[in-house]
């Protein structure tokens, strides 16, 4: 997988996340909302690190552990657990398209164990959904670290699928279940270069 970075005022740690389905290809009409066109925009946008990984000093990330998939972070005398797992906005476009972010989920201890004995199982994603809380801000105008998701752990290879709780009010919530338009997305990766 190939990682790009943004041009210019990139917030730490963003990135747009390359590969084989990096780009939405969009449409060639002018949008209903702004009447530019919205073409080639990024399929994927996640951090590389839970925000608290990124708060904490360099020789904090000593005393802790970072993978692609894992974070583990000993501070203030706990030790913190977080995974990455993608929240899926369904594109309202003629073809059917998911806008992804790639973000980072605190989960408990008990959680992490259950998690880490099942990665390698081939039958992981047939393991109960565990309860965690988002360790990403993404630019919404209402805070969405520490809302409550849903983890569903996937088959190996595949990062869980992060559900939104079903009373959730926040307007993440809402375009998991209604979906976002090709305006929409532009306007979020345009909001990550700020």
């Amino acid at each position: 997988m190939t990682i790009l970075r943004f041009a210019g005022r990139d917030r730490p740690g963003w990135r747009k996340i390359g590969g084989m389905f990096s780009v939405i290809g969009g449409s060639s009409a002018p949008c209903a909302v702004c009447r530019q066109v919205h073409r080639d925009l990024p399929r994927v946008l996640g951090t590389s690190a839970p925000d608290d990984w990124l708060a904490v000093s360099p020789g904090e990330r000593l005393e802790a552990e970072l993978t692609p998939d894992v974070c583990i972070l000993p501070h203030g005398g706990a030790t913190r657990h977080f995974i990455r797992g993608h929240i899926q906005l369904p594109l309202l476009v003629p073809d059917p398209e998911i806008f992804v972010w790639s973000v980072w989920v605190e989960v408990e201890e008990e959680s992490m164990s259950s998690i880490a004995q099942s990665w390698s199982d081939p039958n992981r994603a047939a393991i109960a959904p565990i309860t965690g809380w988002l360790a990403t801000e993404l630019p919404y105008e209402q805070p969405t670290k520490g809302l409550e998701v849903v983890v569903h752990t996937r088959d190996p290879g595949q990062v869980p699928l992060l559900m939104m709780t079903p009373d959730a009010t926040h307007t993440l919530a809402a375009e998991q279940r209604n979906g976002v338009g090709l305006h929409r997305v532009a306007e979020l990766a345009e909001l990550l270069k700020r």
